[in-house]
């Protein structure tokens, strides 16, 4: 993927937004120690990577940006044979282009910048959450999958509050039975089961809906949790196994 954008920016552009952010600064705290905080501070706020601090705070962004990002507009790029998904995704005011098959260009310091990137040097088309479902299955926004994939987080029928797949299958339903045995009868099953989804989608990347609306036939309304790189699954489950 070119970099055909005059408004795409290098990280060393991005990194003087990314140091107003609380969040990013709370982070570089714990990365780089108390002492020299303030030093790679000014460094982030200079737009500079120099000497080993500088190398240090660089990975940490470009590790933090490429994990904890969270997916703010989504398309498809139309191809003759198949489709590939693409994303803008978003990191304490930066955004940048997450598509299947290509490399990322750069970073873009407002949002509409990034999405019109992916609609003019993509030929991006955007898809809301519902229209992956238009021929009636679910299909993995990052690999394009119907089955069972390693960004796939969790599936839980909302109808009769009960997970049925993903990595937090099983964790997510002793948690669910956790909190009812602990609530008792009187509890309002509603609003715990939404906080524990919330939980969950706090977590992921991206989420669909399956319902009888959409998918006629199902008895249940079905929401499909996901993770756009399968190490961030496995960190998400693990920080979900651990309330």
């Amino acid at each position: 993927m070119e970099n055909g954008s005059s408004k795409c920016v290098g990280l060393d552009a991005a990194c003087t937004v990314l140091a107003k952010s609380r969040a990013v600064q709370s982070l570089l705290k714990s990365a780089v120690g108390t002492g020299v905080f303030r030093e790679a501070l000014e460094q982030m706020k200079a737009g500079r990577f120099e000497g080993d601090l500088g190398a240090t705070i660089h990975d940490l962004l470009v590790d933090s940006i490429l994990n904890e990002s969270q997916g703010v507009w989504s398309g498809r790029i139309r191809q003759p044979h198949d489709d590939y998904p693409v994303q803008v995704k978003s990191y304490h005011g930066v955004y940048w282009v997450w598509a299947l098959e290509y490399d990322p260009v750069g970073y873009f310091l407002d949002e509409d910048s990034a999405i019109a990137f992916a609609r003019s040097n993509l030929d991006a088309t955007e898809t809301g959450d519902q229209d992956a479902e238009e021929d009636c299955e679910i299909r993995c926004p990052y690999c394009n999958s119907t089955d069972s994939c390693d960004h796939l987080l969790l599936v839980v029928d909302t109808t009769f509050r009960t997970a049925e797949g993903g990595a937090l299958y099983k964790v997510f339903n002793d948690r669910w039975s956790d909190i009812m045995d602990e609530q008792g009868e009187d509890a309002d099953e509603a609003e715990f089961f939404d906080e524990l989804l919330d939980e969950v989608d706090s977590l992921a990347d991206g989420s669909l809906t399956a319902s009888p609306e959409s998918a006629p036939g199902m008895s249940s309304t079905y929401e499909y949790y996901f993770c756009s790189f399968k190490e961030k699954t496995i960190t998400a489950a693990k920080k979900f196994g651990k309330p």
